[in-house]
C-alpha cells in the first residue's frame, strides 16, 4: 500500500486511545478518501446490519465495485464465484439429457441387430446436441465481477 501509517510524511491526524467510538445518533457515518480506506485488526472485523432475525431487504451488505475479490491471491489465480441458480439449471439440464439418452438407449436395446444402430442414432444426436448447448450455458454461470481464492 502506497501510504502506510509509519512512512507518511504529510499532514495527518492521529487518534490513539484505549478505545475509540464513533457514533451518529440521528444520521449516517461517512468515510471518504482520495485513495485507500484500510480496516485492519489483530483479531477480526465484524459488520452488523439491522437485527439478526430481520426479514427487511434494506438490511444488506452492499459492495458496489467493478471487481470484488474475497481472499488474498497467494497460491494461484482468483476463481470466479458461481451463480447458484444458473449452475443448478445447467446441471439439471445435464441430468435430464443423460436420463433421456438412457431411456432412448434402453428402448433401442430391445431391438437386436442393425435396427438397434438406426434407433440409437437419434438418441446419440440428441445427447450431442444437448451437450453443445450445455457447454455454452456453462460459461454463463461464472461471475465476471466477483472472485474468491
Amino acid at each position: 500500500m502506497a501510504n502506510l501509517i509509519d512512512t507518511y510524511s504529510g499532514e495527518q491526524i492521529l487518534l490513539s486511545s484505549g478505545r475509540l467510538v464513533f457514533n451518529s445518533r440521528n444520521d449516517s457515518v461517512f468515510l471518504n478518501s482520495k485513495q485507500y480506506i484500510n480496516l485492519s485488526a489483530a483479531e477480526k472485523i465484524t459488520i452488523d446490519i439491522g437485527e439478526s432475525d430481520s426479514d427487511n431487504e434494506e438490511n444488506m451488505f452492499l459492495i458496489n465495485a467493478p471487481r470484488t475479490q474475497i481472499g488474498l491471491d497467494k497460491d494461484g489465480t482468483p476463481e470466479p464465484i458461481v451463480k447458484g441458480e444458473a449452475l443448478d439449471n445447467v446441471l439439471t439440464d445435464l441430468m435430464t439429457a443423460l436420463s433421456t439418452y438412457s431411456t432412448m438407449v434402453q428402448a433401442a436395446a430391445i431391438v437386436p441387430g442393425p435396427l438397434m444402430a438406426v434407433m440409437l442414432a437419434p438418441a446419440t444426436a440428441f445427447l450431442q446436441g444437448r451437450f453443445q448447448a450445455i457447454k455454452i450455458d456453462l460459461e454463463n454461470f461464472k461471475s465476471t465481477k466477483s472472485c474468491t481464492i
